[in-house]
């Protein structure tokens, strides 16, 4: 049965949450509907809930109270907005070491570009995450520069010794030699080279995967 305004006659009605009930939209009337006021209630009860532990940063249990409401409510933004805060500790793990964080902050990214739902603070935390990681880059291009160098070292101590005819001298430096090729080879330079001549990324991007 289609439901009236017993004020003005109006046929539509929506949920003000501010208020948690349902109101006339042309009066302002408050009208009930018992179950689908009671679930919309319930659905603010846990969500307020939810931002009591985010905002006392108890990460998990945010994660735990909202999920259960993303099977009821799947396109709504602020749930994923949450999930994604707290699995990231409010924007703050910029490494992300925590696989089972990732994993929940990757699928609420996703979900939120899709539902054009990106923050600034989203936007904010990937470049964050980028600078960082061209960082690490740089360190990592540092060492193997020192790697090299001391391969190249070694490559001319043993060379030397050959020709002083000193043999057990020039087999060390060739096994240290071997040593720094190695470690050299462990930085993944090409991979490394790839990533630092790489132009700047879309910052809305997943910076989980």
């Amino acid at each position: 049965m289609e439901r009236i305004c017993n004020r003005c006659g109006c046929s539509s009605f929506h949920y003000n949450r501010s208020r948690m009930r349902m109101e006339c939209d042309l009066c302002g009337t408050p009208v009930y509907d018992a179950q689908q006021d009671q679930q919309l209630m319930q659905f603010d009860r846990t969500y307020s809930q939810a931002m009591s532990h985010l905002a006392a940063g108890n990460w998990n249990q945010t994660i735990g109270i909202l999920k259960p409401l993303l099977t009821q409510h799947p396109t709504e933004k602020k749930l994923y907005i949450a999930i994604l805060r707290a699995a990231t500790k409010d924007y703050q793990d910029i490494s992300m070491d925590n696989t089972t964080d990732r994993s929940s902050a990757s699928d609420a990214w996703d979900k939120l570009i899709r539902l054009n739902g990106e923050t600034g603070e989203m936007i904010r935390y990937c470049r964050r995450r980028y600078e960082k990681h061209r960082e690490e880059l740089e360190m990592q291009k540092n060492r193997l520069l020192a790697w090299l160098f001391a391969a190249a070292i070694c490559s001319g101590i043993a060379g030397f010794l050959i020709g002083m005819s000193y043999y057990f001298g020039a087999v060390v430096c060739t096994g240290g030699l071997i040593g720094c090729l190695y470690k050299v080879v462990s930085y993944h330079p090409i991979k490394v080279i790839k990533q630092l001549t790489s132009a700047v990324p879309d910052y809305r991007n997943n910076p989980f995967i």
